[in-house]
């Protein structure tokens, strides 16, 4: 089965993302470079269906962020550094057409911190789209809504969620769906005051939660709902994630240093923004070998727990914190970067690449975990590429 269109030699696999077209099946983003002659890579769309074949294969700007419209269809936002400032949203029908145009939605934003920019569906066709500013002295988090047609009922500005005070720095949001049209987003922010890089509180970041409705207003508490991570033995917070529990609330998942070497750890934050499980969060997983989780991934799993991917393995935790499978997880490959979606049945659809090194793979694999945590394409999956 040929994904790569004809791409041999030069195939290079490492930016991936996949989303679940809602039966079965997924759509996959992936990027290669033509021939040695060309130095512009180019991105592409593949919709694979329930048996893994292929249907259709577009190309595109670029693909940094990707997400399923829940018609079918599938949303991609990017970034392009062609265009300083410029934020691209596209839209992709499950045929493969392109009902906001070729270049789809775009709107210029001032301060634009690189590489922010994070989508999460509206539930009717649309997205949400969440990006940082920052200047010297603050950091602001803002979102914007695209409606089925791509207009922007939020309008041209979005919406301020959080300014931050005074030469304190917040990084990284992550945004999901709430299921009601508006959606949860989530970052990292260090104290208040300043902070001596070498000093034990260099490393007492925490990571904070807003809730946004359909309107474009926020539910949650001004500043956003603190997890206290630290408060409850945590330490340094980072690569984290946020997924839906599919009741207006979230399950959000980081790695963490309180054991000294790297753990994984999950909070779930109810629709009032209160906090359900135990202070520090729940432990998802424990490996005893100095190496990150990196790349680290999750969705939900439909019954208000979630999928989580850590490096070559992953994990399922249920709506109360508890770990499903295995303890070590489920491995799914030997080596590769990766990209998750939800199979709409309890399971997961991993996408990767594999190659002699982690940003530059000649080969691009899926796979389909069940609830049970079974590999259901294979001990190897389905190769895309060949």
């Amino acid at each position: 089965m040929l994904v790569g269109g004809g791409y041999k030699e030069y195939d290079s696999f490492h930016e991936l993302h996949i989303v679940s077209d809602g039966s079965g099946g997924a759509f996959v983003s992936w990027v290669a470079r033509p021939s040695s002659q060309q130095w512009e890579y180019v991105s592409h769309v593949t919709s694979v269906d329930s048996e893994g074949n292929v249907r259709w294969q577009r190309e595109v700007r670029a693909v940094d962020r990707m997400i399923s419209d829940g018609a079918g269809g599938a949303i991609i936002a990017t970034d392009y550094s062609y265009y300083e400032n410029i934020l691209f949203i596209i839209k992709i029908d499950s045929k493969g057409n392109f009902p906001w145009g070729d270049e789809g939605v775009f709107f210029s934003r001032e301060g634009y911190q690189d590489n922010s920019l994070r989508l999460a569906g509206d539930g009717a066709g649309g997205a949400i789209v969440v990006w940082q500013e920052s200047s010297e002295i603050t950091d602001r988090i803002f979102a914007q809504r695209m409606d089925s047609e791509g207009g922007l009922p939020w309008g041209q500005g979005g919406v301020l969620l959080y300014t931050t005070p005074e030469e304190v720095r917040a990084e990284e949001p992550r945004v999901t769906s709430d299921g009601s049209g508006g959606a949860i987003v989530v970052w990292v922010q260090e104290p208040e005051g300043k902070i001596e890089e070498s000093s034990p509180e260099a490393l007492l970041f925490d990571i904070y939660a807003q809730r946004v409705d359909a309107r474009g207003k926020t539910l949650w508490t001004d500043n956003g709902v603190p997890l206290g991570i630290t408060k409850g033995g945590g330490a340094c917070p980072c690569n984290h994630l946020v997924v839906s529990n599919g009741a207006g609330g979230a399950i959000i998942i980081w790695e963490d240093l309180r054991k000294g070497l790297m753990s994984m750890y999950a909070q779930r934050v109810g629709s009032d923004g209160t906090i359900k499980w135990q202070s520090g969060g729940e432990e998802v997983c424990y490996i005893k070998t100095n190496a990150s989780f990196w790349p680290t991934t999750a969705v939900s799993d439909g019954s208000g727990g979630a999928i989580v991917t850590f490096g070559i393995r992953a994990q399922k935790i249920d709506a109360a914190g508890r770990t499903m499978w295995p303890d070590d997880g489920i491995l799914f490959t030997e080596r590769g970067t990766h990209d998750l979606a939800y199979d709409g049945h309890g399971g997961a659809i991993i996408a990767w690449g594999s190659g002699k090194s982690m940003f530059k793979s000649e080969r691009s694999y899926v796979q389909r975990i069940d609830s049970e945590g079974k590999l259901l394409w294979g001990e190897e999956g389905i190769r895309l590429d060949r």
